[in-house]
Parts: C-alpha cells; structure tokens; sequence
C-alpha cells in the first residue's frame, strides 16, 4: 500500500506496457491482476483507475493559469487542497508567481522552467489523492536541483502511497526500496534494499 519501487531497463521492455496494466488501462493477456489481494475484475478497474496518478515524462500543461493546470485533474478542489499538493509536490514556486495560481502560463507551460513544469504536474497528480501514482521517466529532463527536490517529495510521499518510478537512471531511482528490472516484456531481477 505504500513505498517506493523502480521499474528499469532498456527502451522497448515493457515498462510503459507494465504501467498501462498496474494502472488499470489494460487487462493482461493471461493470468490475473490484484490490488491488496482483491482481483481487479473489468468491472472493478473503472474504480481503480481512479485511484491511479500518472506524470509523464513530457508535460501536458494547459494554456491558461496554474490554477486552471491544477483543476484539470482534479476539478473540485478547493484553493486549501491546490496549496498542499504544491507544497507536497515541492511546487512552492506557484505561490510566489505574479499573480499567484491565478498567473497564466502560456502554451505549454513556456513562463516556466521544465522543472518548475514537471512540479505541476506532480502537483496536478497528488490532487487526485492517488493509491498508486506513477512516475514515468518524471525526472528525466530535470537539472540537479530540480531532481533533488522533486526526490525529497517523492520520498515523503512514498510513506502515505504507493509510488512507481520508471526511468534508466538518475537520483529518483536511488529511493526505491525494490527494483524491478525488465527485457523484452518480462521482469528479469528483482533487487530489494
């Protein structure tokens, strides 16, 4: 129910199919899934995929403000939720923006750094109050800087749920209890700290 786990190898594995499956967007082909020992049946998944978070690797931010970012994922929390899920996602710098959260962005997010990006959209994912939130190479065009704080989050929220960090390498694996190692669609190692 909570931790850190880690799913690499090389391009092409299986990683992004994997999270496709662990987030209920996909039935396995054989066999079955569980989420806490119950069988995610097709009727369950619906539900599931509601407690399921995903950043990816390329940001999809809105052409409006960071508040309007924020609702996109969660379209009826208050300005109190909004704040925690910065401050959660290390994403403070939104509060200091001109106009707050209701400063407008630009296409693509372009008045803000690919970090201060990638926050938002942790922010934007935390705002769902995920069971499980997926990381898919989240931390992969981040600075040194940028990838330190998005780790100090990623670890605390490791304690309330569970999270899943796919990447091939950087700082953010180094916080994973378990590492999973896939090629050519299977999972080739485990490694537990």
């Amino acid at each position: 129910a909570r931790g850190i786990a880690a799913l690499t190898g090389p391009s092409g594995a299986g990683k992004s199919t994997l999270a496709d499956l662990l987030g209920g967007l996909i039935s396995p082909d054989r066999g079955t899934m569980a989420i806490d020992g119950q069988l995610l049946a097709p009727e369950a998944r619906r539900a599931w995929r509601r407690r399921v978070a995903y950043v990816q690797q390329d940001p999809v931010i809105l052409a409006g403000t960071v508040r309007e970012n924020l609702a996109w994922g969660a379209p009826h929390a208050d300005e109190a939720a909004m704040r925690q899920a910065l401050r959660d996602a290390a994403a403070q710098f939104a509060e200091t923006l001109p106009q707050g959260l209701d400063t407008r962005i630009g296409d693509g997010g372009r008045v803000l750094s690919g970090g201060e990006r990638q926050r938002l959209m942790l922010a934007r994912a935390l705002l769902r109050d995920p069971a499980l939130l997926i990381l898919d190479e989240a931390a992969s065009a981040l600075d040194s800087g940028s990838e330190a704080e998005v780790g100090e989050a990623v670890a605390r929220l490791g304690k309330r749920m569970a999270v899943l960090i796919i990447g091939h390498r950087g700082a953010l694996l180094d916080l994973a209890e378990r590492r999973f190692e896939m090629d050519n669609g299977r999972i080739v190692a485990l490694v537990q700290d």
